[in-house]
């Protein structure tokens, strides 16, 4: 790479200086090449010095709302998408506690390439100056389960509200600088992408796209309110379910779990719905390509798996063992379905 003959005929300083403009020249292209949607929420980009970094920031003083950061070190090219601002951190961690089932989707779909910290920071009386506390939790996205997500996101909250404390929110991804190198000009489409990929977690924890719920009508509501099983811990009893169903060994062979006809209608479009595709959760995995079918004559709901599925239910079940099965309306109108073996911890 040009800075490394640099440092060769010129030293560190300007090699640095070099490396810096270049960076600078990246986040010019980078927001340019974005959307248009996305330009718009993140409309300032620009180089910083004292941390060696380019950025792209939904806020002309960068720290006041969210931004997104690229580090180039020797060995990889790191984007950190940041919050630590303790109005926004509050409106994030609010957010996150309201919707704890979305906030962890969205947080950990990406992939386990990347990685969350939240971090706890004192903030001393006197002086208004912080010190690192503790992590709540630093690690990649492959190790928040739901019951983790949904602690560490509740803890951060209460902190976050009392003056001694700041809980800073990070999450980044890590290329490996040779791979970043032999992609040339393409790096700028490349991490255009990932940029777009953060973009649901940001509208999400911003609050700045509502939620979309489904409305169901008249007595249509109600038939799903008394027609599915309801966990009474749940705000909104038409929003989830969850029921314990016993395996076959048919239903290993084929790859399903049968429902009951009371829960059709949770899944029901409307009467001429035959089959409603739904994502499944499992052991840190999102399947799209699941679907739940209505089964003549009485109307039951089974859950029918894709191949991979199947696999991991011949895998891990034999016969007559129990498994959990959640149910979940999401936004746009999505279903997701937590697939756990029974007497795992509970969501």
């Amino acid at each position: 790479m040009p800075v490394f003959t640099a440092f060769g005929w010129a030293g560190e300083e300007t090699a640095i200086k070099y490396a810096l403009s270049q960076l600078e020249l990246f986040a010019q292209e980078l927001h340019r090449g974005l959307p248009r949607s996305i330009q718009e929420k993140f409309p300032y980009h620009g180089l910083s010095n004292e941390n060696q970094s380019v950025y792209l920031a939904a806020s002309e003083t960068v720290g006041e709302d969210v931004y997104i950061s690229f580090f180039a070190r020797p060995m990889s090219l790191e984007l950190q998408l940041t919050i630590t601002n303790e109005a926004v951190l509050n409106k994030i961690y609010r957010q996150a506690e309201k919707e704890p089932v979305l906030c962890h989707r969205l947080l950990t779909e990406p992939g386990p390439e990347w990685s969350l910290r939240v971090q706890q920071m004192q903030i001393d009386e006197d002086s208004g100056e912080t010190t690192h506390y503790q992590d709540l939790f630093k690690d990649s996205v492959a190790a928040l389960d739901e019951a983790t997500s949904v602690a560490v996101m509740s803890k951060a909250a209460y902190l976050n509200a009392d003056d001694r404390w700041l809980v800073p929110f990070y999450f980044s991804r890590r290329f490996d600088s040779e791979r970043v190198a032999a992609m040339g000009m393409a790096i700028t489409q490349v991490m255009g992408e990932q940029v777009a990929l953060l973009m649901p977690i940001v509208d999400f924890l911003t609050g700045k796209t509502a939620r979309k719920k489904s409305k169901p009508k008249g007595r249509a509501r109600t038939a799903v309110e008394t027609a599915v099983e309801i966990d009474e811990t749940e705000p909104d009893s038409a929003e989830m379910f969850s029921y314990v169903a016993e395996l076959k060994p048919l239903h290993l062979r084929q790859g399903f779990v049968n429902l009951t006809p009371k829960h059709w209608p949770f899944f029901q479009i409307n009467s001429r719905t035959e089959t409603r595709q739904v994502t499944v959760y499992y052991e840190g995995i999102y399947d799209k390509d699941c679907s739940v079918w209505r089964l003549l004559p009485n109307d039951r709901a089974r859950l029918v798996l894709s191949p991979p599925l199947h696999e991991w239910l011949e895998e891990n079940f034999a016969a007559q063992d129990q498994i959990q099965v959640t149910a979940r309306k999401l936004d746009d109108d999505e279903i997701q379905i937590t697939l756990r073996p029974v007497g795992e911890a509970a969501e």
